[in-house]
Order: structure tokens, then C-alpha cells, then sequence
């Protein structure tokens, strides 16, 4: 059969964007990082009338009554960013710590395989030993293991004659310059901000699409053990309308990008 047209074969899209944060109160933006999908689901509710004005009860109208959108999203990179929406807290709390110069632990019922935590956290041991008057020591690697970082021992070995184990240890000082960053599970009712999807494809349109008012939360579980394949966080992202914009633009404003 004839063509009627001249067909349209320039207008494939392959869509590729980049989406960056920008949290409630915040007057700047943080990328979201590798996003494997991003899916839209606007719901228009409508109520509907079947005139009884014909044989049969037929369509008359439609109005459409409510409107609410949602989309999920699949995030491969766990920055911080995607790490509060992960486990719903924003306030960006960082670690800190006093620093230590000397503390005594004392830990009676020990066992091989099990492990002691010290209370402090970048630890360095002074002495670990039974506590006697003619101490019994403990080497490292032999006798136990450290992991400084978190401040636990795990004991491996108990050496003849050791019902206890005595660690005095000191502490390096922790603040807010080492960038160690903590998060309350289920701290807050979700991340809240606008999301900003940055269209980057080479093929089609591209488009800048601000969503101004969102809430995210997680979809389903967190992931606290892996499989074979990267991490996925699968986000859910509730869409609210934003009454500072105008109607038209009230839940979001999509706009071409031709740079």
C-alpha cells in the first residue's frame, strides 16, 4: 500500500539522564549517581456520567477529580545522597569523639570466637593481659584480633592460666573534619526536596524535568547482604504539588534542552 506520508524516522529517543537532590532547606543540588531506571505514573481519578438520554446508558462525561503521581527508581551508586534516602534519615549527622588517653576494660566470661567491644572507636591498645598481679599477656594475632576502626577484639587464642582478659587502650580524637557520616534508621518520614532529571542522550529530545516537592522512601527492603551483582536501592518517589508555582506547572515542569 501506498505511503500517505512521508514517515517520521527522525525522532527516536534513547532516554539517558543524569538527576541530581536538591534537599528541603538546601540551596544546593547532589547527584544521585548511577541510575539504572527512573518510571513515571501519573493517576488522573475520574467520576463519569452514563446519560440515561439514549436506549441504552451511555458516556456523557468525564471529570477528572483527583491527580497524584509517583515514580520509582533503581540507584546502582550508594553515595551519601542516595544513602539517606536508603535509610530515611537526612540529617547529615558526622561522627565524633573525645579523645582518649588512657581507659581500662575488663571482660570475665571470654571465650575463643567471641569478640569484646571496647566502647571507643580508633583504638590503640596499651596493654591486654588477665589483670593478675603476675600478668598473663595476650599477643596480638595470636591471642586475639583487633579491628581498630570499630574497637572490637575477637579472641582466638586464650593462653594456660587466663580466666579474664584486661584491655587499656587510648582513643584518637573523632570530629566533624574526618567526614564520618552516621544515620538514624527511619530517622524521618522519608527524604524531602525537588529532583531534577538532566537529559543527556545523544539520540532524541533531551529534556530537564524539575519535580519541586518530592518525598522518598524506600521500596520494600533494605539490602544488608549482597548477592553476585551490585547493589540496587530501589527508592519510591511520592510527588507532591508545589503552590508557589503556577497551576500549569503545580507538580512539575519539563523543558527541552537544546544546548
Amino acid at each position: 500500500m501506498a505511503q500517505l506520508f512521508t514517515p517520521d524516522l527522525n525522532h527516536y529517543v534513547q532516554m539517558a539522564t543524569q538527576a541530581r537532590l536538591q534537599p528541603l532547606g538546601a540551596d544546593y543540588a547532589e547527584s544521585l549517581g548511577d541510575i539504572e531506571a527512573a518510571n513515571l505514573t501519573p493517576t488522573l481519578t475520574d467520576i463519569e456520567r452514563f446519560s440515561r438520554e439514549y436506549a441504552e446508558k451511555t458516556l456523557a462525561a468525564t471529570k477528572t477529580i483527583q491527580k497524584d503521581a509517583s515514580f520509582t527508581m533503581t540507584c546502582l551508586s550508594l553515595n551519601r545522597t542516595v544513602a539517606a534516602m536508603l535509610f530515611m534519615d537526612s540529617d547529615g549527622d558526622k561522627l565524633t569523639q573525645a579523645a582518649v588517653a588512657t581507659e581500662t576494660k575488663t571482660f570475665t566470661n571470654i571465650k575463643v570466637g567471641r569478640s569484646y567491644n571496647l566502647g571507643k572507636r580508633n583504638v590503640s591498645i596499651i596493654s591486654i593481659d588477665d589483670g593478675s598481679v603476675g600478668p598473663i599477656n595476650f599477643v596480638l594475632d595470636t591471642h586475639y584480633k583487633l579491628v581498630a576502626e570499630t574497637g572490637d577484639i575477637e579472641i582466638i587464642a586464650i593462653p594456660a592460666g587466663a580466666t579474664q582478659v584486661e584491655v587499656t587502650f587510648s582513643a584518637a580524637a573523632i570530629d566533624e573534619e574526618d567526614d564520618i557520616a552516621v544515620y538514624g534508621l527511619m530517622a524521618g518520614q522519608g527524604v524531602f526536596g525537588k529532583i531534577t532529571f538532566y537529559g543527556i542522550n545523544d539520540q532524541g529530545v533531551r529534556y530537564q524535568i524539575e519535580f519541586w516537592n518530592v518525598r522518598i522512601t524506600v521500596t520494600g527492603s533494605i539490602p544488608l547482604q549482597g548477592g553476585d551483582d551490585y547493589l540496587q536501592v530501589e527508592l519510591n518517589v511520592r510527588v507532591y504539588a508545589d503552590g508557589t508555582k503556577p497551576s500549569k506547572y503545580r507538580f512539575a515542569k519539563i523543558t527541552e534542552l537544546k544546548g
